[in-house]
């Protein structure tokens, strides 16, 4: 990939106003302004950079969210080197963004070979545009919802999503030839970070997780627990308060936070001025100075403190030790060896009974 790296002028990929974050909200900025630091962010080998925020309706105040961005290099050349991309092969990617990754890859497979999908008319129209720009006519830009994927060009030998999920679509799977592989970065409520290489046989498919990398939510799979939507000033009065039955220091290790987040896959869980947060749709906590406060029907500070005690004793594994197998009913989550999926369907962590089995629906690193 290194020849399509040095073919491809990724400046030509990013727009001239781009968003930086400027007094706690994003802010415009534009290349005319200061040429010079807008080249050093476009080729600093570890900076993203917003290309959209809010779905392009930020306030005239600033934006709150990115929405669209271009990756920083490191993730991209990561990501690309676990696809194995050879010529010839037949590329679906998620997220077409601002077209550099499909410019990238279409060099390498060759032309008429990368379809690119893009749920946003206005970075659609971006990405097609600067692919014209530099000569990459044979790229296919499809406005579409790219979790239905696009079987008007399958089958595929590679399908790579540069926006996470919680949920390896299905349909995916079925647009992806037997031996082919899907690349995508995954999360789970509780934590961002995780980038999971699938090969595809008849009935699955199954990998590992191969890196962890933080994305942009799939769109369709945004979903999560609200904070303002339980905690209110009676909240407050009526939460238990005890002390913290959780080691905090544990979740500062990526692999720890990246393990108790599968067990705990429902729960939101953020650090602020201090402070812990978790989050279920039914319940909050908050632990501060080793007392933990909480409210709703679960204890979610005894179920972080177990789903850690479980890493600490199953010998600290790593992230690269997890595997995922999607099938046609859901995806199942496993340690070490795949013929023995984990955890059970309904496994018990604190007093609450738990599932990791998750119905198919229809940027950061770690060395």
């Amino acid at each position: 990939m290194r020849q399509a790296f040095m073919a491809v002028p990724r400046e030509q990929f990013v727009p001239e106003t781009v968003w930086v974050v400027e007094g706690g909200a994003y802010r415009p900025f534009h290349r005319q302004s200061d040429p010079l630091r807008w080249a050093r962010m476009v080729y600093d080998p570890v900076q993203s950079i917003a290309t959209q925020v809010d779905d392009g309706t930020p306030a005239a105040t600033g934006g709150d969210v990115p929405t669209s961005s271009i990756s920083e290099p490191r993730a991209v050349m990561s990501m690309l080197a676990e696809l194995d991309l050879h010529p010839g092969h037949q590329v679906l990617e998620i997220g077409a963004g601002t077209g550099y990754n499909a410019a990238l890859m279409a060099e390498r497979t060759g032309p008429g070979l990368v379809t690119t999908l893009e749920i946003d008319p206005q970075v659609a129209r971006g990405a097609r545009t600067a692919l014209h720009q530099t000569g990459h006519h044979g790229v296919t830009v499809v406005e579409a919802d790219g979790e239905q994927g696009w079987p008007q060009g399958a089958p595929y030998d590679r399908l790579v999503a540069t926006a996470s999920v919680t949920s390896v679509p299905w349909t995916w799977v079925e647009q992806v030839r037997p031996g082919g592989l899907i690349l995508a970065p995954f999360r789970t409520t509780f934590c961002s970070h995780g980038l999971v290489r699938l090969t595809v046989s008849g009935d699955r498919a199954e990998g590992r997780f191969a890196g962890a990398l933080t994305f942009m939510a799939l769109r369709g799979q945004r979903t999560r627990p609200r904070i303002d939507a339980l905690f209110s000033a009676r909240s407050w009065e009526e939460s238990r308060e005890s002390r913290a039955a959780v080691d905090l220091s544990a979740l500062a290790n990526p692999h720890a936070e990246f393990a108790v987040g599968l067990r705990l896959s429902d729960v939101a869980h953020w650090s602020q001025d201090g402070g812990h947060w978790w989050c279920s749709q039914d319940s909050w906590a908050y632990i501060t100075e080793g007392t933990a406060y909480q409210w709703g029907p679960r204890d979610l500070a005894r179920e972080t403190g177990a789903a850690v005690q479980w890493w600490e004793d199953a010998g600290r594994p790593a992230l690269f030790d997890f595997g995922l197998t999607v099938a046609a009913d859901g995806h199942r989550v496993w340690l070490g060896d795949p013929s023995e999926m984990w955890p059970p369907a309904a496994d018990q962590v604190g007093d609450t009974p738990r599932t990791l089995t998750a119905p198919a629906p229809g940027t950061g690193m770690l060395a």
